[in-house]
């Protein structure tokens, strides 16, 4: 029995040479790509970085998040707020109703960094609580998903108190 090769696997001494408008196919793919690329940057012109929690366990929420990214425009339209609860369901995250009167605040600080600022006036009693912050605005919605860790308030206060030095006492022997 002879097997016969097909035309694609004969070897064959020279390789058919590439179309002769290869390169300009690569150069619009390129040139696509970095036009989307570029466009997409308008999409995202607001952006959230990590939380900071500024209280303890019991007391209530005071936590930041820098804003890594934004628009000029974007300040002046911005309204940021918690999820509402049937948000939270939606997404599959429990809703803590201590969060019902947390108030989420996007300030400028004197160097021109923006920041969210997140206050309630409800003590949280939960050591971690999940927080869905919903922020609209000219470029779109963003929904970003925060998990909160409170500290115990001892463990906070011994972290926050500052280490004096201790001079060391020579003593001097008596004769």
């Amino acid at each position: 029995m002879t097997r016969h090769l097909l035309p694609a696997a004969r070897p064959s001494a020279a390789r058919p040479a590439l179309p002769s408008n290869g390169w300009r196919l690569s150069i619009l793919g390129a040139a696509a790509a970095l036009t989307l690329g570029l466009a997409s940057a308008d999409a995202s012109a607001f952006a959230l970085g990590p939380l900071r929690v500024q209280s303890a366990l019991g007391e209530p929420l005071r936590a930041e998040i820098d804003v890594t990214e934004m628009a000029a425009n974007e300040a002046e339209g911005l309204k940021i707020n918690i999820a509402t609860a049937e948000a939270f369901k939606n997404a599959g995250i429990p809703y803590n109703a201590a969060l019902g009167d947390v108030k989420a605040t996007l300030q400028r600080r004197a160097g021109g960094q923006y920041v969210v600022r997140l206050a309630g006036n409800r003590p949280l009693n939960d050591p971690f609580i999940d927080l869905l912050l919903e922020a609209n605005g000219a470029s779109g919605r963003i929904v970003r998903d925060y998990t909160v860790l409170l500290d115990p308030p001892a463990t906070r206060q011994a972290a926050a108190a500052p280490v004096t030095p201790i001079a060391p006492q020579i003593a001097t022997p008596v004769e």
